[in-house]
């Protein structure tokens, strides 16, 4: 079993969320999940969202990066035996299942949080280019060696600002001043922030796992939480004024007409289950919906328990995204599934635990599931969502 090893008390005090950290042997047991053939097998696949990067070191920053979307033919490939170029291969964990191990081995940050894994492989001299995210990333070496160039920490808060200077269709930005320098073998682990400059180059062949956590931003979470509240409301509902005989000027909104409206809004705007709902469906939203495929027909319990057996296993679907909240005793538990959510009585709270557990098992064997008629009505909508799949055990 994957596990991480470092002080992650001292990690979340000091470093998350704050400043880059390199742990070195952040894995002492790093297996190899993939290697470079199966890497380029995958992004001839249709389905999968993958990128070759070529590096051109004699060109300036702007044009020393060429990138190639996938999928691609298998002739169309650069040789393993060429220099500077890296391949990229977008939520692996749906093509690598055992990825889903070192998922769990983020345990101690919220499940929520984590979009995915990018894996990339990169010949020597291999990178993206210089560039900085939105979001966190743990970047876990696996074979090889990577030396990273990290900057200082950009103001992304700072208005009309531009730090991009963006360079072609990649998004990079201008060569930065080099704080720290960090060169990683297998096990290590760099972790980055939202906004630090950041800039890999494969020291020789070699392939990097990057761990990326979801943020939405203050605009995605009002869009969601004002499409929640007008969700809630009446065509009939609207605004009443107080026009009284004093009024000076028809053509004046005067400060009491704009601070009741203000005060109409702001208090649709004060409704938390409302807000709570948009929040758990909005950071539940599957990254790759397109592998989430609901049945055309309605799922029936008989039918569902018809299948469990020896051969026969009913699991989460590895794309699809599960969290759960529970507010007080007496309030009900909100199941959130791919951006829908499932109110249940609170003694379904067990076997909503179990449903959202980081490890994947086989669901017939939760009795806590199959014990109310509610829960066990829940397991057939999300087997009709698709959020659940029948699958042969495998030997």
């Amino acid at each position: 079993m994957l596990k991480p090893n470092f002080d992650q008390a001292e990690f979340l005090k000091d470093y998350w969320q704050k400043e880059p950290i390199l742990i070195k042997k952040f894995f002492s047991n790093l297996e190899g999940y993939t290697n470079p053939e199966e890497l380029l097998e995958i992004a001839c696949i249709n389905a999968v969202d993958s990128r070759i990067i070529t590096t051109r070191p004699e060109y300036c920053v702007a044009e020393r990066y060429s990138l190639t979307q996938g999928p691609f033919d298998a002739d169309s490939l650069p040789a393993l035996a060429e220099k500077n170029w890296s391949l990229l291969i977008q939520s692996a964990e749906l093509w690598i299942p055992d990825l889903q191990e070192m998922i769990r081995a983020f345990g101690f940050l919220p499940r929520w949080r984590i979009e995915d894994i990018m894996v990339s492989f990169a010949t020597q001299g291999g990178g993206v280019g210089p560039h900085f995210d939105q979001y966190d990333v743990f970047l876990v070496q696996g074979l090889g060696q990577r030396t990273w160039c990290i900057g200082e920490r950009i103001d992304l808060t700072a208005p009309h600002q531009s730090p991009a200077g963006t360079v072609s269709t990649l998004n990079l930005i201008d060569e930065f001043e080099v704080n720290q320098k960090f060169t990683v073998e297998s096990g290590d682990v760099l972790y980055v922030p939202p906004g630090y400059p950041h800039w890999g180059i494969s020291q020789s062949p070699s392939l990097c796992y990057s761990v990326g956590f979801r943020a939405p931003s203050n605009a995605e979470m009002i869009e969601s939480f004002s499409n929640r509240v007008m969700e809630l409301l009446t065509e009939s509902q609207r605004l009443t004024d107080h026009t009284t005989p004093a009024m000076r000027d028809s053509a004046e909104i005067t400060t009491k007409d704009w601070q009741h409206a203000w005060e109409v809004v702001a208090g649709l705007l004060a409704n938390k289950g409302a807000f709570l709902r948009a929040f758990g469906s909005l950071v539940t939203e599957a990254k790759s919906p397109e592998f989430i495929e609901p049945l055309a027909d309605e799922v029936h319990i008989e039918e569902l328990l018809a299948f469990r057996g020896p051969t026969v296993e009913l699991v989460r679907n590895p794309a699809s995204r599960f969290a759960y909240t529970v507010q007080t005793d007496s309030n009900p538990v909100l199941l959130f599934v791919d951006g829908e959510s499932y109110e249940l009585d609170r003694i379904c709270l067990p076997g909503v635990r179990a449903l959202c557990a980081d490890a994947l098992q086989n669901l017939f064997d939760i009795s806590e599931l199959w014990q109310k008629d509610e829960s066990r009505a829940l397991i057939c909508r999300l087997v009709q969502s698709g959020a659940l799949w029948l699958t042969e055990k495998e030997d």
